[in-house]
């Protein structure tokens, strides 16, 4: 999500060999704006008192969105062959945050279940319980910071588009993809089983980081394209994503969740994407837009944890009425708080553990 965010992660990772003699593309505000939006969505439905209507729609397209953003990204920032330096770069970017965030909130699950005279509590999960999270990388076990899961899904799916991107270009792999995904969506939730380090993501995963990679090509066009144009889009392209996201159901990719058809699922998620990409447009100037956006990794790593220490204060000191608690007004707050915080958060880490945010130190 950028220079903190798995997109610029995987930009990094993807970066061309040939850089030094090819022009740079420059920063695309949009995609920042896009991904800023992306993250928002994120942070909202994990808030405690967000309406169910909310994570319906929100859920329909905000996980594919982000795939489709790093696919963009990384392709636009060229791509190299997959080596044992570009697997160890995409690693230092993507899962060593993710132990460090893991093993952050692992600390926190221990002493809480020990200021809840929990621990040693033969019906609590032992201390070693967690750690099985780790490997499996999903929400059902990754229960200490569910968040978490995408960066590792990103990790093998990325491995797998460079590895054909090498013989294939991004429009055969979408196109390849594309039946890959839909039988895989429609065949393998049904088993009850999962895989290992969010694998059992990748097979849909792939398909949108492949249309990302896709519609990098058209980035040029797309930025030279009139505000009248994007906001005649936006309205049409809304109404048939919330008629379609509202069929299909309730979507949860983490939880290999659908909807009713795989069909729509992708559909809905496609034109949530657009949508997204035609509100960006208006807001891309903003620099605390512009700042989220190239922060999401950060954010996406630590806002659970501003989540469950902030409630934890505020119920036991008073500060607030426990009545306000896991209300559409809190979960709001709560988000913009989260968000916030992560500023103070980024002053600390870059100059003392850049690594946990994929960097090198300086």
């Amino acid at each position: 999500m950028t220079g903190t965010s798995s997109s610029a992660h995987v930009a990094r990772a993807h970066h061309s060999a040939d850089a030094g003699t090819a022009p740079a593309p420059t920063r695309d505000w949009q995609i920042d704006a896009a991904k800023a939006l992306a993250i928002a969505l994120v942070v909202l439905g994990h808030a405690s008192g967000m309406p169910p209507a909310y994570k319906l729609f929100a859920y329909s397209f905000h996980v594919p969105l982000f795939f489709v953003l790093s696919g963009w990204v990384g392709e636009r920032f060229g791509h190299r062959a997959l080596t044992g330096a570009s697997v160890a770069k995409l690693a230092r970017t993507l899962l060593v945050p993710y132990l460090a965030f893991f093993m952050v909130a692992y600390a926190l699950w221990l002493l809480t279940a020990a200021i809840d005279g929990h621990a040693g509590h033969p019906q609590i999960r032992p201390w070693w319980h967690p750690l099985t999270g780790l490997l499996w990388a999903n929400g059902s076990r990754l229960y200490v910071l569910p968040a978490l899961w995408f960066l590792p899904a990103l990790f093998v799916t990325t491995l797998a588009y460079i590895a054909l991107r090498a013989r294939l270009s991004a429009a055969a792999v979408a196109a390849i993809s594309l039946p890959i995904a839909l039988a895989w969506a429609g065949w393998f939730p049904s088993l009850q089983q999962r895989l290992p380090l969010a694998l059992d993501v990748l097979p849909v995963a792939l398909f949108f980081i492949a249309v990302g990679g896709w519609l990098s090509r058209f980035a040029d066009a797309l930025r030279s394209l009139r505000a009248q144009v994007w906001a005649l889009a936006l309205l049409p392209l809304a109404a048939l994503w919330w008629w379609l996201a509202g069929w299909n159901g309730q979507v949860d990719v983490n939880n290999l969740q659908f909807g009713q058809s795989a069909a729509v699922f992708l559909l809905a998620s496609l034109l949530g994407t657009a949508m997204t990409f035609c509100v960006a447009y208006f807001i891309r100037r903003l620099r605390w837009v512009q700042w989220i956006g190239s922060n999401t990794l950060l954010i996406l790593c630590t806002h659970t944890l501003v989540f469950l220490v902030t409630t934890s204060v505020v119920a036991r000191t008073g500060l607030i009425a426990r009545s306000a608690i896991g209300t559409p007004a809190w979960a709001l707050g709560l988000s913009a708080f989260a968000i916030a915080v992560s500023v103070p958060m980024r002053a600390v880490l870059v100059p003392i553990a850049p690594w946990m945010l994929g960097l090198k130190r300086k």
